[in-house]
């Protein structure tokens, strides 16, 4: 009999909490003000003071929505937004390769997600290895009303997956990357 009760028990709370997909909280502008430059996908030309040339792939935003329905983690909406960036064939830096084949680590430049069990908004961005998220992201430096300055010493992880490493990079969220510098200190500039 105890058994039975601790069934019914559990599947009441599964049914309560299945019941309680709720709607996922829409992304404040805050949040969305990244994602800005990132409407359609761009080649983008960066010049290093030493003539070198890193030109970047910045893919369009990417809206992904799923339900999960599972009784391990349970019963719940997601929405997830993602820009996806890659350097071409020739570009100075490149990004670690996983296997012989030569595959690379995939990168997203921007991360975010919201989810109906959780009222916290996910975040993560990330840049040529470095990456913030979670508390680190109060250490990104606002500049002026639209620029802000990303320094690796700050970063949750300061070079993840890449070859050659940047130590700092600035965002302006008209136009997306606008500069950064590598380990080298040489300093790296959007040209159009």
């Amino acid at each position: 009999m105890k058994t039975l009760k601790i069934y019914i028990s559990l599947l009441a709370l599964t049914l309560l909490n299945a019941c309680n997909f709720g709607q996922v909280k829409t992304f404040t502008s805050d949040d969305l003000k990244w994602f800005k430059p990132y409407n359609e996908t761009e080649t983008v030309i960066f010049k290093s003071e030493k003539g070198e040339i890193d030109t970047i792939i910045f893919h369009i935003t990417d809206t992904t929505k799923y339900s999960i329905k599972d009784i391990e983690q349970g019963f719940y909406n997601k929405t997830t937004l993602l820009v996806a960036y890659e350097f071409t064939k020739g570009s100075y830096h490149q990004f670690t390769k996983i296997n012989e084949e030569g595959k690379k680590y995939e990168q997203n430049i921007l991360s975010i997600s919201n989810s109906s069990s959780s009222e916290f908004t996910e975040k993560e961005i990330s840049f040529i290895g470095i990456i913030f998220n979670g508390k680190e992201m109060e250490n990104i430096k606002q500049l002026d009303s639209s620029t802000y300055f990303f320094d690796s010493n700050k970063a949750t992880y300061p070079e993840i997956n890449v070859e050659e490493g940047i130590s700092n990079f600035t965002f302006d969220t008209e136009k997306g990357i606008i500069q950064y510098t590598d380990k080298r200190n040489v300093n790296w500039t959007r040209q159009q």
